[in-house]
């Protein structure tokens, strides 16, 4: 495999270039272009009019907006993707001046290289030092916590992914109320010495795994909600299922001081395929139908059956690692299409909090999927989702389209303006027809643009045992609401009263 690095005048690229040839890497780098054809093309700063069409991958050879010079835009884009954000040089915006803790983390195709932390010193703490004009510096991190790794490195790759960036360095600081803050991004950053290293053994193991050919499986955990009728009043899941297992419980509690967890969650085994994954699927409702028969219980689904409580249809994959092309790709060909099996309205409420654009987390396994609503209504739409997730894990190098690089089209994806997004739902169905010419695709593809042309949406308020042909019992559940806690803080200690 050959790489090229296209770098501008002043680069630190050629540290990089050693440290990668002496690994073995075919790299070559330069300011005019490659004299023959690449496989990867690596933009690390320097202008865009001399980039390779023919390589295989191209690296921050698109962005959103520059990092560099358009705060607002880049800003706009952050915050719709429910990231917080304080760029350029007026600190006056933001009503915090001093953070307690910076976080300078690197990044390369969706996985760590390193990072930096600086922690303020506190005027009690520097009264105790020898040297009292000691100032606060970045030190390298060996190792994250659990609550950086959750927050600090998730939000520096998802700031990256929704500005179209492949790798760069997110500088963020730790407001004490609101969490991480973006305060600077920086797609061509320094690379010398152990940072050098670092970018020489991410871009080595990434391109081990781009020439892998993984045996990938397809999992899931969606989601759904209990729902008494007649009156429709919601009965938490955990007086049924268990917490864990292949049948249990979300770990969100209902509103109030209550031990009740109202969101269901089913855990089918991984599958090879999307065949043997929807017939793990229905092996494991038939179990929860075994837990919960009750015929005045409803389940049901979608992205918000009940306000406050939005559900998801995470998919899991086995075997692959997330890198930018394939969260790309699923964004545009799993998750652009379920928007149109959605209600827009609670689609829309959900994505305020939830299911932002590429939002995955790391697994033992692999990696989970986390952007789309519960598709759990029907088997024809569980179908449609664990397909269309099947045939971009094994063709998602030959799935280069990517078109929320538009704004407009990120903010009608989080508004639910489906009208907006059919040209672009269109092409979407076009590229996979023109990969995958099977009969089956073809259906697939029909349904939904049927269902986007006629406006159709899955209906949160139907049982969906109804729909996956469960049977029903004839015992009635008789509820009886659990009372609520009010919290008394007496003795050190807080008790229920």
């Amino acid at each position: 495999m050959k790489i090229y690095i296209h770098h501008e005048p002043n680069s630190s690229v050629s540290e990089l270039t050693r440290r990668l040839s002496a690994r073995g890497v075919n790299v070559t780098a330069g300011r005019q272009g490659p004299e023959e054809p690449v496989d990867w093309w690596i933009e690390w700063g320097a202008g865009r009019e001399s980039q390779s069409a023919a390589a295989q991958r191209l690296f921050n050879a698109r962005a959103v907006a520059s990092p560099a010079t358009d705060f607002d835009t880049v800003e706009t884009v952050l915050q719709k993707n429910h990231l917080q954000a304080l760029l350029g040089e007026d600190p006056s915006r933001w009503p915090l001046s001093v953070w307690p803790k910076e976080y300078l983390i690197y990044l390369w195709d969706c996985r760590v290289v390193a990072v930096q932390r600086k922690v303020l010193i506190t005027q009690q703490l520097r009264d105790l030092l020898p040297n009292k004009s000691v100032a606060p510096a970045f030190h390298w991190v060996e190792q994250l916590t659990p609550w950086e790794e959750e927050r600090m490195v998730s939000a520096a790759i998802r700031a990256l992914h929704c500005l179209g960036i492949d790798f760069g360095r997110v500088h963020l600081g730790v407001n004490r109320s609101r969490g991480p803050i973006i305060l600077g991004i920086d797609p061509a950053p320094v690379v010398r010495k152990r940072l050098a290293q670092a970018y020489a053994e991410a871009i080595a193991t990434s391109i081990r795994e781009w020439q892998e050919k993984a045996s990938v499986t397809i999992g899931s955990d969606p989601e759904f909600m209990l729902s008494l009728v007649p009156g429709r009043r919601m009965v938490p899941a955990s007086r049924f299922f268990p917490r864990t297992g292949t049948v249990g419980c979300d770990n969100r509690r209902a509103f109030g001081a209550s031990d009740d967890l109202p969101l269901a969650e089913v855990r089918p085994a991984p599958a090879e395929n999307a065949v043997e994954a929807l017939q793990q699927l229905r092996n494991v409702l038939n179990e929860a139908n075994r837990l919960c028969p009750y015929a005045n219980i409803a389940w049901v689904t979608g992205s918000e059956p009940y306000p406050g409580y939005p559900t998801g249809g995470h998919i899991h994959f086995g075997g692959l690692q997330p890198n930018s092309r394939l969260i790309r790709a699923l964004d545009q060909y799993l998750a652009l299409p379920l928007l149109y099996l959605e209600n827009p309205e609670t689609a829309a409420r959900r994505r305020q909090f939830y299911g932002a654009l590429g939002d995955f987390r790391v697994k033992p396994h692999g990696f989970e999927y986390r952007t789309p609503g519960s598709w759990l209504a029907s088997p024809e739409t569980a179908w449609i989702a664990l397909h269309l997730a099947a045939v971009v894990a094994q063709h998602y190098r030959r799935l280069e389209r990517w078109d929320f690089l538009l704004p407009e089209a990120q903010e009608a994806f989080y508004s639910g303006k489906r009208k907006a997004l059919m040209p672009l739902l269109r092409q979407t169905l076009l590229d996979l027809v023109a990969l995958d010419d099977s009969e089956t695709m073809r259906r697939l593809a029909q349904r939904i643009w049927t269902m986007a042309e006629e406006e159709g949406y899955v209906q949160e308020d139907i049982d969906i045992r109804r729909a996956w042909k469960l049977p029903v019992g004839i015992h009635r559940y008789r509820y009886v609401p659990r009372p609520r806690y009010s919290i008394s803080w007496l003795g050190g200690s807080a008790n229920r009263i």
